[in-house]
């Protein structure tokens, strides 16, 4: 059943060129015959035309006693003054040659098909046409012998074309099923395999290409899901396990247990699964569809956040510089995008967050959220954009985040087809984004 598709490609397409090729070698046998028969005809009237034109000096002086073989004179009022025994007294053609010499076929009184050509001639001083005939059997032995020929060349020849065809055929298709069964047997938990790429670079090669850079996608995806879902259940168990084990705590000793301080505790615990849950729904709501793109403001959404800030009075906030820019977006991503940067930069900043936004010479949008803060050290710079990834000291419970936040930002600013990285400066931390004004994202996330 497997191979079956593939044999039914290889036959249809089998049959189809030898149905072309058969098409095209009837058609151009029926040509060749029709052309030697011309060319025989042809030859054959241009010998009687020489016959005739060799017979009229014959005819000046008056009918000669012996006429050649199969010349007649034909008279101007169509009688036949004089003919060769072989033809008779029937005239060979109704032409009559004014000037130039006439042709055309006939039959002899024995019915043999013949060429016949006719030219002015005088008899006597009186105009005549002086025809000569000459036989038309090669034509047909040729044009016989053409067709018998072609009746074996053509078949042996559409056998060839279809074996030819058929072991091509099947050739081009080899690497085509080698590709489907290798498909065939990749699984969810094998998607490390690969589908055998031909050395060729034809459209065959290309689909090889194209499937395993597909796989590879789809491989990144399922191991980027499967450390997605292990670091979301390790982030998720830590919290829950504290509030169970203050809870069976406080059951075991009701008496000795302080309530007021065990509710504040799972309060406090609850709060910050509640925020790992909403970085969780942030971040699979960014992989997932677009929303609506159109015009965004994004220096009112910088301001916006910012005012968010001040009014909780933790830190300070500078603007430098700053400056209006409009360019196309997903005003809830990009929102997020600057309120997870604010929010990473006053929960390390010691007193000042400065926020800046700008137009660059490449028609870039430029956003740089700084801190005076602790900064990242020299070894994790290359991974604060990872999931759950969170530096050292930040991983105290009550002052760390859930590790998401800038996950999120990394995906959203790539999928509106920007960058983000974490820059070099004299204290503190610095992130940069660089977004496209004109380019039309492909995905956002709100």
């Amino acid at each position: 059943m497997r191979s079956r598709g593939r044999w039914g490609v290889q036959l249809r397409l089998t049959v189809l060129a030898a149905l072309v090729v058969g098409l095209g070698l009837v058609v151009g046998g029926a040509a060749v015959a029709t052309l030697v028969r011309d060319d025989l005809t042809g030859d054959a009237e241009e010998l009687a035309r020489q016959r005739a034109e060799s017979a009229v000096p014959l005819f000046a002086d008056g009918v000669p006693a012996a006429l050649p073989e199969l010349v007649q004179v034909v008279g101007r009022d169509g009688a036949v003054v004089a003919s060769n025994s072989g033809l008779g007294g029937t005239r060979l053609l109704a032409l009559w040659p004014d000037a130039d010499a006439v042709t055309g076929t006939s039959r002899l009184p024995d019915g043999e098909r013949c060429a016949v050509a006719g030219v002015p001639g005088t008899v006597a001083g009186r105009p005549v046409a002086v025809y000569a005939a000459a036989s038309l059997d090669h034509v047909e032995d040729g044009v016989s012998a053409t067709v018998h020929a072609m009746a074996v060349v053509v078949p042996l020849l559409l056998i060839a074309v279809t074996l030819v065809s058929w072991l091509l055929v099947g050739r081009a298709l080899r690497p085509i099923e080698a590709i489907r069964r290798q498909v065939s047997e990749i699984t969810g938990s094998r998607l490390d395999r690969r589908v055998p790429e031909p050395p060729t670079d034809d459209e065959v090669g290309k689909l090889a290409r194209t499937m395993n850079a597909m796989l590879a996608r789809m491989q990144a995806d399922h191991d980027r899901q499967q450390r997605f879902a292990a670091d979301a259940a390790h982030e998720l168990r830590s919290p829950l396990a504290a509030i169970r084990a203050r809870l069976e705590i406080g059951l075991a000793h009701p008496d000795r247990t302080d309530w007021v301080r065990l509710a504040q505790d799972v309060h406090r615990e609850g709060a910050r699964l509640s925020g790992l849950t909403d970085e969780l729904l942030a971040l699979a709501r960014a992989d997932d569809a677009p929303d609506p793109t159109g015009w965004v403001d994004l220096d009112e959404i910088v301001l916006g956040e910012i005012e968010s800030v001040r009014s909780r009075g933790t830190v300070e906030v500078h603007l430098s510089p700053f400056s209006a820019v409009r360019l196309l977006g997903s005003p809830g991503g990009l929102g997020r995008v600057v309120r997870n940067l604010l929010d990473n930069a006053e929960r390390h900043a010691r007193s000042t967050v400065t926020a800046g936004l700008w137009l660059d010479r490449d028609g870039f949008a430029e956003l740089v959220v700084s801190d005076d803060g602790p900064g990242v050290p020299e070894p994790d710079r290359d991974h604060v954009f990872d999931r759950f990834f969170r530096v050292q000291p930040a991983r105290a419970r009550q002052d760390g985040g859930a590790g998401l936040g800038l996950a999120i930002v990394r995906d959203i600013v790539e999928r509106h087809g920007g960058g983000v990285w974490l820059a070099d400066s004299p204290a503190g931390a610095s992130f940069h984004v660089r977004l496209p004004v004109t380019a039309r994202p492909t995905v956002a996330g709100d």
